[in-house]
């Protein structure tokens, strides 16, 4: 089975056996992550639990690659203080369990001088979920490491206790270091949201160079606000693609972002921007996102935009993203992709989603939500067509659907319901 099917079933024992068995560290590393991304299912079960902790504390320790070690403490950090602490305690020999946090904090500060950087990693992970304001300083000592791991980490924990002392030194830092620590100093800044901070962003993101336009736009996709749609709204046309795929998945991760206070107004903005934008350069990033990104989020949000921003040009692209979308694994991937369907009528959509459901071959979802949006759009030939497919099958869900889309062309009907 492949990591993403392991991911999917959330098996946990073979997840680990790649961890540590694998000869291959790109895969060693990717199973890391794929073990830190399922700490809240592990959480379910305290022995899934502590047998992921103790292998990613044996390879956090012990794996031959570097970067596979810092997969591990990574990981580590989304299973919890807890675990950063036992990985921390078994490589120093530092028991802190029962400590007070500001004694905590202390101890971890000093492992920021230790001679091993996995452990001077795993103490400025772990100073930054204390997120005591008394280490900051420390913190901002240590940016400058000289290793770049630890860097990035200690950036990432000046973002999490958000604090205004960190931006001097982590503006430094952002024109100057090596390219994934400035990405990782970039998102502290968008964490810390002061004025001087976002001013930093902001001001690169038109700068000259081309990767510290990059940065820029991408770390702007964390700040929810609509002053950041503007900004990103326009590198959409930005003269380098890199930029402007960038620039469109930060606008697609502003609608998870934004808070909820404003995620209304954040959502109106961006699809005002997109519409005035050049419809290929709006248009074909999200039709990429659908294709290519296994984010649940961003394919939601994409889904959901394109059946706002797509027009006459590209609509024939759009709605082929979204028909094969009607069948994604996530539910309300799939309802967005099915909802912006029905606002993207024209061309053969009617004919191609008849085809959908009268092929025995397709997805029952997939069929389902093609009722869903025949019921939207369809005219008498749809009716006609639903009639008599609701005859003949024998599946009680299609079946309740075909009725609920005749009832909304006019036909005999039952009770509609939603899109279920």
């Amino acid at each position: 089975m492949t990591l993403f099917e392991l991911e999917r079933n959330a098996d946990f024992d073979s997840l680990v056996t790649y961890l540590e068995r694998s000869s291959n560290p790109d895969i060693r590393r990717r199973a890391a992550d794929v073990l830190g991304g399922l700490h809240s299912e592990a959480a379910d079960e305290p022995r899934d639990r502590k047998k992921v902790v103790d292998a990613l504390v044996e390879v956090a320790k012990d794996d031959e690659n570097d970067e596979v070690r810092a997969a591990a403490i990574d990981a580590l950090d989304q299973y919890g203080q807890d675990a950063l602490e036992q990985f921390i305690g078994e490589l120093s020999g530092t028991d802190i369990d029962d400590v007070a946090t500001w004694k905590k904090a202390q101890i971890l500060a000093k492992g920021l001088d230790a001679d091993v950087p996995e452990l001077r990693m795993a103490a400025a992970t772990g100073l930054g979920r204390i997120g005591e304001n008394n280490v900051v300083s420390t913190l901002v000592d240590a940016i400058d490491d000289p290793d770049p791991r630890v860097r990035k980490r200690v950036a990432r924990a000046l973002g999490r206790i958000e604090s205004p002392e960190g931006v001097p030194a982590l503006t430094d830092k952002l024109h100057e270091d090596k390219y994934d620590v400035r990405i990782e100093v970039a998102y502290a800044l968008a964490d810390i949201g002061t004025n001087n901070a976002l001013g930093e962003l902001t001001s690169i993101a038109d700068d000259e160079d081309e990767v510290l336009r990059r940065i820029a736009v991408d770390a702007l996709g964390r700040l929810g606000s609509t002053e950041a749609v503007e900004i990103l709204a326009g590198a959409l046309s930005d003269d380098s693609d890199a930029v402007r795929r960038t620039a469109m998945f930060s606008l697609v991760q502003l609608l998870s972002e934004a808070p909820a206070n404003a995620s209304h107004q954040v959502r109106e903005k961006i699809v005002d921007e997109l519409a005035e934008a050049n419809e290929r350069e709006a248009v074909e990033p999200l039709i990429e996102i659908l294709d290519r990104s296994t984010e649940t989020a961003q394919r939601r949000n994409a889904a959901w935009l394109l059946g706002r921003i797509a027009r006459d040009e590209y609509r024939s692209n759009a709605q082929d993203a979204l028909i094969e979308t009607l069948a994604d694994d996530d539910e309300m991937t799939s309802k967005f992709a099915a909802t912006s369907l029905a606002l993207l009528d024209g061309g053969d959509l009617e004919d191609r989603l008849l085809d959908i459901l009268d092929d025995d071959m397709r997805d029952d979802e997939m069929r389902v939500k093609a009722l869903f949006v025949l019921g939207k759009i369809g005219g008498d030939r749809a009716r006609d067509r639903i009639s008599s497919f609701v005859d003949r099958t024998e599946n009680d869900r299609l079946r309740k659907r075909g009725f609920s889309a005749l009832s909304k062309l006019g036909g005999v009907g039952a009770p509609s319901g939603d899109l279920a």
